[in-house]
């Protein structure tokens, strides 16, 4: 029997195992950057349902965080992606094969996704967009289940389900589902009405939200437009909609655009390369397309974190594909076990490369202390904590009741590392917030981890630098 077989799947599954495995030691710990932190930090205040349905606002996946925190404290919290990465494979294994892959094409797509750059990446922090993925995934297979169990109304209440846990925990549900609803829309006319109940009941965690929200006066339909885009005639807040399919801009920021480029390097290019023929592959492929545009056209740093169930479907398409137009024979096997090792490879000898000067890569106008944002972003292979070292560092420089300045990455490290124990009884303001600043140096101190983001605070004050940002000094 050829090593192709479909019963051969033993080193599909040891990839598969270790790849999952990888994650775990790569985790960025407890104290991470950025929103990373704030969704530790937040974790940890035990607000259950969030309060309000802003742009920010994650309601599913609060629900879960502060729940997961409350039980198994804040290092277990820190792994939660790690171990959603077990139902991914399983949803990507059920999902491949619905579509016509074998047990082996199926374990080695499982693979292929896990070690995708921006799925892994994730996978290593504290992040949305992993449970998010499990939902809209769900959505497809469900779909693509031929069970005689599940009639089309079953069925289509059931997505409905998904579809509002999946929006309850982030905006982008609308975007990846939407050639999903058009194909139901297509096949089941008006019953596809049934999903609204189905939506509603998955939506029950904003529901908070919602209530607070009407109580304020708003509307549905304001509610709605603020949580998908920010904007809101009443409510001040971030807006989104200026940032949304911007091409224009894709030049300026290409760093960002190249690094969801990243998650294409295996089988994904493949499977987006290689357009399917066979209708629901089309279905896969569509929806999987829709995503890399918008996620390529949102000008936003973190841009790649938005392009992760397109990354499991592209890797599903990618080993079908590949099983057709590869050769039949043993070699077939060794290159499509390898082609699961292509982002972890090409990224790491890009980086060592770097590492060794023999490549430059651009970097921040103003690092962080001790973080090297070449490897954070672009190697989530290898293990940060970063934001660890550096919190630790600065508690060792600012003193006991000063205020400490800072900018939304920082303030991730020190807000997460104080719900860990550190930096206690500094407080805490951000760059645009309006604080006693005057006052303070009076009383106390006050820090600043770096200068980006909060130039106006330098205007009227002195600096003086410190083995870890800088202190403000009165003139």
């Amino acid at each position: 029997m050829l090593p192709d077989s479909r019963t051969s799947i033993a080193m599909p599954l040891f990839l598969l195992g270790a790849a999952i495995a990888a994650s775990f030691l790569a985790s960025s710990g407890p104290v991470q950057w950025m929103d990373n932190g704030m969704f530790l930090a937040n974790a940890r205040e035990g607000h259950y349902f969030s309060e309000s349905l802003g742009p920010l606002e994650h309601p599913l996946y609060q629900l879960l965080n502060s729940v997961f925190f409350t039980l198994f404290g804040p290092r277990a919290l820190s792994l939660l992606n790690s171990l959603l990465l077990v139902p991914l494979a399983w949803i990507v294994y059920r999902l491949a094969q619905s579509l016509g892959a074998g047990p082996r094409q199926a374990v080695l797509a499982g693979a292929a996704t896990v070690l995708a750059h921006g799925v892994f990446w994730v996978s290593t922090k504290a992040e949305v967009y992993l449970l998010h993925t499990l939902f809209v995934l769900l959505a497809y297979t469900l779909q693509f289940n031929d069970s005689n169990r599940l009639t089309p109304l079953k069925k289509l209440f059931m997505i409905g389900v998904l579809t509002g846990m999946a929006a309850s925990t982030h905006q982008l549900t609308f975007v990846v589902l939407l050639p999903l609803y058009l194909h139901l829309l297509y096949l089941y006319k008006a019953r596809v009405l049934i999903t609204l109940p189905g939506f509603m009941l998955g939506f029950a965690a904003a529901a908070v939200a919602v209530f607070n929200d009407l109580n304020t006066g708003l509307g549905l339909l304001d509610i709605a437009r603020r949580y998908l885009t920010g904007a809101s005639a009443t409510i001040a807040g971030p807006e989104w909609q200026g940032s949304l399919l911007r091409f224009d801009e894709l030049l300026e920021e290409r760093n960002a655009a190249i690094l969801v480029l990243l998650s294409l390097i295996g089988p994904q290019l493949a499977g987006l390369l290689l357009f399917p023929k066979e209708s629901r592959l089309r279905l896969l492929w569509s929806a999987a397309l829709l995503n890399l545009v918008f996620a390529i056209s949102y000008n936003v740093t973190d841009r790649f974190t938005f392009f992760l169930p397109g990354v499991a479907m592209l890797s599903i398409i990618g080993m079908i594909q590949l099983r057709r137009v590869l050769p039949h024979n043993v070699t077939r096997s060794t290159l499509l076990n390898l082609s699961v090792l292509s982002s972890p490879t090409v990224v790491l000898l890009a980086y060592s490369l770097y590492a060794n000067g023999v490549i430059h890569f651009p970097e921040h106008k103003e690092k962080l202390p001790y973080r090297d944002d070449i490897r954070y972003f672009m190697v989530p292979y290898l293990r940060d904590r970063s934001a660890e070292q550096f919190v630790r560092a600065y508690e060792q420089v600012v003193p006991n009741g000063a205020l400490i300045i800072a900018d939304w990455t920082p303030m991730g490290a020190m807000r997460s590392g104080q719900a860990i124990g550190l930096l206690g009884g500094r407080r805490l303001a951000m760059c645009d917030d309006n604080v006693a600043i005057r006052a303070a140096l009076n009383s106390n101190s006050v820090y600043l981890p770096r200068l980006s983001y909060c130039e106006t605070l330098t205007q009227n004050y002195g600096l003086e630098e410190q083995p870890a940002g800088y202190s403000l000094q009165a003139n």
